[in-house]
């Protein structure tokens, strides 16, 4: 029996995975056949599971068995939904402002609470940066932390200012106000931090040339590196952790009519908030409310897939956390105020997703038994599948190979499944506690509402293992696990058997465990680089040099030039200087390091000061202009991802007293 499953099913299917697979980066139509693939073989060792390995030697094993099986039936369920979004490739047509009868006028309203200066002036010059008619656009500092100089910002910016005696309803309340005191056709929303570029109108606002569009979205992209960027030195080798949902879920969703509103970058018909009487208040996701609201009251909703506006990702694990425990809490909030019979408008499929959102939130649980399942066995001898190795394999190795081609036909080279597994991993049991007291507890809405802090400056690496202290409790005991099973099979005179689901289960557990605890040692933070192609002569005080691009950020430029013996005599003497390029004009600067390479010698300066000109222009070439690269989401290289931790180590350590 063994060798025809074998041969007859177990072979055949890799080899039809295979071809698949490569059929599918030749043609995106081929990637039905590995979804097709997908469903069926799954659906084959889920039967196998029930019928043929569930344990039953003890009440003990039954209720493991039974944690687990409802574990991969659920995790089976949800990515049922996976195949249906992306069955067919999808991406919208571009609709320019010539679609529209007449251009409409725009209110771009920042909410704001606690953020400082630093941070909303970056938002502020990047508004201030649109190109659109300035005549048609007005924006508006919405402040609900009612400060003065919050006030006196808005002023010298020669902006509106909107504030209140209250912040009832935290966020939706303060934008529900600022709607009464402002009258644009069009109106934006913006969080504090996020910083839109230059042509973030032009490339969305035509849409709203059908009657019937509400609300346009864009993703929520970041400048900063992420905490598992920052934290595992992966500065640039993967993609922010949120990428893959405002990139690829959203667009996915949006040939649905089932895009998710997020809070931030998004422009809003007046009319359609008027119609459903402004943001939706009493939950604390009340993005995710507006949007389902707007889409049961008949609106179309549309997603533009383009990096638009960037923001400030979590700084720290314990933001990171705060963060998902709040969306989580929200979603259940948001579900039970809005249940699918308040709802009768949406389609079948929109309620679909509107609910497997929701249960995505109990990743938590899911996790959990992952990790607890092979513990009970080799603990306690408690048993979660009753089956021997071999014939697991025949069922388990097409169940998993599909799942892993099906999700990289998805995702490309941009995102991967070992990195999402880290990220839910690093949050599983906070979120998983969070959850159960919403669903299971009545709802704290009086609870003060919390923002994420933005705009850290840390200078010190430290380990907080306070916040996960949990995953900390589990390595120690998976720790203690895999030296139990080391004396056993010493004891027995036998080697570790490899040839055994819970060593491998084990095992991957300890390594994924290792990689949230290194997520806890919080590193400090460089500053925001971006490269600006210049490929035109600077001045360098009185020297005059052709430059192909010029590395920048608010505090710092970096400079690779061609050697030569006068220009590094002259840079090693100048100690203060100024510089002019693009907008630029005469900004004093202050050599920091010095480095010749070959033929090659990079200068990093310090920015002493910087006027309103040049304050404007700098922030221009950072996080407005459509040239750079701010946002965009990379390959991921897999392969190099060992030597770039070792490589971004050094630049930290070397590069951080430069560039403080």
């Amino acid at each position: 029996m063994y060798q025809l499953l074998f041969y007859y099913y177990t072979i055949p299917s890799i080899i039809f995975l295979s071809i698949f697979y490569i059929l599918t980066k030749i043609n995106l139509k081929f990637r039905r056949f590995l979804l097709i693939g997908y469903v069926l073989m799954n659906g084959i060792y889920l039967y196998w599971r029930i019928a043929y390995s569930f344990p039953t030697i003890t009440i003990f094993s039954s209720f493991s068995g039974g944690l687990l099986l409802f574990a991969e039936i659920m995790g089976f369920l949800q990515s049922l939904v996976l195949v249906i979004l992306f069955w067919s490739p999808y991406r919208r047509k571009f609709r320019s402002l010539k679609r529209l009868k007449k251009l409409p006028t725009v209110d771009i309203l920042i909410a704001t609470y606690n953020e400082n200066a630093e941070i909303l002036n970056r938002t502020i010059l990047g508004c201030q940066n649109i190109d659109y008619p300035k005549h048609l656009v007005s924006i508006y500092l919405c402040d609900d932390g009612n400060r003065n100089d919050i006030a006196m910002l808005a002023k010298e910016f020669n902006i509106g200012y909107i504030n209140r005696d209250s912040s009832e309803h935290a966020k939706a309340g303060n934008l529900n106000h600022a709607l009464t005191k402002t009258t644009g056709e069009i109106v934006v929303t913006q969080d504090a931090d996020m910083v839109p570029k230059r042509n973030f109108l032009k490339r969305t606002l035509g849409y709203f040339y059908q009657e019937d569009v509400g609300f346009v979205q864009t993703p929520q992209t970041f400048f900063n590196y992420d905490i598992f960027q920052n934290n595992l030195f992966l500065h640039n080798e993967v993609n922010n952790e949120q990428d893959f949902f405002m990139r690829s879920l959203q667009t996915a969703k949006d040939q649905y009519n089932a895009l998710l509103y997020v809070g931030s970058n998004a422009l809003f018909r007046r009319k359609t908030l008027e119609e459903i009487g402004g943001f939706s208040t009493g939950v604390i996701t009340e993005d995710m409310a507006t949007g389902l609201i707007i889409q049961n009251n008949g609106w179309k909703t549309v997603f533009v897939n383009e990096a638009l506006a960037s923001g400030i990702s979590p700084e720290t694990l314990e933001d990171f956390i705060k963060q998902r425990d709040r969306w989580g809490r929200g979603n259940i909030q948001v579900f039970k105020k809005y249940k699918l019979n308040k709802l009768p408008e949406l389609s079948f499929i929109q309620k679909l997703f509107y609910v497997d959102g929701v249960l995505y939130w109990f990743y938590g649980i899911y996790k959990l038994i992952y990790i607890i399942c092979p513990l009970l066995y080799i603990l306690f001898n408690v048993y979660s599948i009753e089956a021997a190795f071999t014939d697991l394999l025949l069922f388990w190795v097409p169940s998993y190979l599909s799942g892993q081609l099906m999700f990289k036909s998805i995702a490309g080279k941009k995102y991967h499944s070992l990195l999402s597994h880290i990220y839910e991993l690093s949050t599983a049991p906070q979120v998983f506690w969070a959850v159960f007291k919403e669903v299971f507890a009545k709802s704290d809405k009086g609870k003060k509402f919390h923002v994420t802090k933005k705009g850290l400056k840390q200078t010190t690496s430290h380990f907080n293992w306070r916040i996960i202290r949990t995953q900390i409790v589990l390595l120690v005991i998976c720790l203690i696990a895999f030296v139990k099973l080391s004396l056993t099979s010493y004891q027995s005179g036998h080697a570790i058997s490899f040839f055994n689901l819970n060593t491998y289960w084990l095992l991957y557990n300890i390594f994924a465990l290792t990689i949230v605890v290194f997520v806890a040692i919080e590193r400090p933070r460089l500053p925001l680089f971006v490269k600006v192609i210049v490929d035109e002569i600077i001045n360098i005080g009185k020297t005059n040099l052709f430059a192909e691009d010029i590395i920048i950020s608010e505090s710092h430029l970096i400079l690779n030039l061609p050697y030569r013996k006068k220009l590094a005599r002259q840079l090693k003497e100048n100690y203060y200087t100024t510089i002019s390029f693009k907008e630029l004009t005469d900004l004093p600067i202050q050599k920091t390091k010095l480095k010749t390479s070959g033929n090659t010698i990079e200068v990093t300066f310090k920015i002493n000061h910087l006027t309103k000109e040049n304050q404007k222009a700098l922030h221009h070439l950072i996080y407005s202009d459509m040239k750079n690269q701010v946002g965009e989401v990379k390959n991921l290289r897999a392969w190099r991802i060992l030597h770039d931790v070792n490589k971004n180590r050094y630049f930290n350590r070397e590069n951080y007293l430069t560039l403080r």
